[in-house]
């Protein structure tokens, strides 16, 4: 479709929130929030369930069970977000039941979301939304998820699975061949591929790729050619079709990838399945993919017009305020299962040692403000925030407009982690824009 109204847009990384906002906010969140809806249409990733904890926790966690009682989300909708993605690593973290409560208590308030679902097709469909006479389709995957997490469909005679719309991705490490012959000797030795064997003998496996070697659960190649990280084609497939499918009626489409994976050489460097997914993207109809996960700015790539942000970071970070933590929690870490959610975090972290929040990358994020006119980006603009890393009360891990030193900081690091994928920035004080 073609429509030749402007269209602003703006997203963020996830939304990691589980308490009510303090007084001493109102005037920061103000200011982030006028930004936010000085744009039409407003994304994020709602990185945890809404419950009021009648529902039993699942047997695993996407790293710390995240639930937020339904009555705080009435403050990040002061915001003014009108898009929620829920496909992420902490969907599953209540089970079946929290993840459906994620999706009546949206449902029940009228808000805009996509990513998880009742069966695939409904965890695969967009939001649609609809601004200056345009309607724009937005989609959420979930790069790093647990099997049980995925959605399924429906046979005959079995229901759909409720679950997040998923991408799949095999990693492969390179070795020569001095490096084969050491691990077959290492597994003849061993015997850790004697159940996989079998598996395969009797069927339940497939037989292992031609050219590679599996040693326990680990793929090596000694073929240069094959790429370290690589989408699962039936899943790319399927989400490229989708995007496809939804251009036919809708002006813009865009993509929230979340997204944990990286180069194994940096935290901050994208995996190379994760560049191939967002190209795919962008060719099958997508105009911009906002990304998630990592907790801290990744790259941006312009390709053939369209940004890619492979990680925004958080928006909010509030991982200290969990209220709630099972059993399963505190075993994990040696806490009596009775202890508070606060003695047990402060135990994984080792006395506050350890952990995403003594990182202030952690703490970094932008803001773009996007430009669309007759299908095609005409403005990009990125507002620098901060979390609030040097505030150790209420206030840390919530958004404020970056202060200078903060802001040039912000600045510098993203141009450092762009310039290898060909993106020149500048900073002119108030916004990062194209060079």
């Amino acid at each position: 479709m073609a429509n030749n109204s402007k269209l602003t847009v703006t997203g963020t990384g996830d939304s990691l929130f589980v308490s009510d906002l303090p007084k001493e906010y109102d005037d920061g969140l103000r200011a982030v929030a006028d930004f936010i809806n000085s744009c039409d249409v407003k994304l994020t990733n709602l990185e945890t369930n809404l419950s009021d904890f009648e529902y039993y926790a699942g047997a695993y966690s996407g790293g710390t069970w995240l639930n937020t009682r339904r009555v705080c989300l009435n403050d990040l909708l002061r915001y003014g977000f009108n898009y929620f993605g829920n496909a992420n690593n902490h969907a599953f973290d209540y089970s079946y039941n929290g993840l459906l409560s994620t999706i009546d208590t949206l449902d029940k308030k009228g808000l805009a979301h996509s990513g998880t679902g009742r069966s695939l097709e409904e965890a695969a469909k967009p939001a649609i939304l609809e601004a200056n006479g345009q309607k724009i389709a937005v989609f959420a995957v979930d790069a790093s998820f647990e099997t049980a997490s995925k959605a399924g469909r429906a046979t005959k005679t079995i229901p759909a699975r409720p679950g997040v719309n998923y991408l799949r991705h095999e990693e492969v490490f390179h070795i020569d061949e001095n490096d084969l012959r050491d691990l077959q000797r290492v597994a003849e030795k061993t015997h850790v591929n004697f159940d996989r064997e079998r598996s395969i003998a009797t069927g339940y496996r497939t037989p292992d790729k031609e050219g590679v070697f599996v040693l326990g659960k680990t793929m090596f190649t000694t073929n240069a050619d094959t790429p370290a990280t690589s989408c699962n084609a039936s899943d790319l497939k399927r989400i490229t079709a989708s995007i496809a499918e939804a251009r036919i009626t809708c002006d813009y489409a865009f993509m929230l990838i979340h997204c944990h994976d990286n180069d194994n050489t940096r935290e901050e460097n994208p995996p190379a399945y994760l560049t191939e997914f967002a190209h795919a993207c962008i060719d099958a109809g997508c105009a911009a993919i906002f990304g998630g996960g990592s907790h801290r700015l990744r790259p941006i790539e312009i390709y053939n017009g369209c940004p890619i942000f492979y990680s925004l970071g958080d928006f909010i970070y509030q991982g200290l305020k969990v209220e709630h933590l099972p059993a399963d929690f505190m075993e994990k870490y040696d806490v009596d299962i009775f202890a508070t959610a606060q003695e047990a975090l402060y135990a994984r972290s080792r006395g506050n040692t350890v952990g995403l929040h003594c990182n202030k990358k952690n703490y970094q994020t932008v803001l773009p403000k996007l430009t669309f006119e007759n299908g095609k980006m005409t403005s990009f603009a990125l507002l620098p925030i901060y979390l609030n890393f040097d505030r150790k009360d209420d206030m840390n891990g919530l958004p404020i407009i970056a202060p200078p030193a903060e802001a040039n900081e912000i600045a510098a690091l993203l141009q450092e982690l762009s310039t290898p994928y060909g993106t020149s920035l500048q900073w002119d004080g108030k916004f990062i824009t194209l060079a």
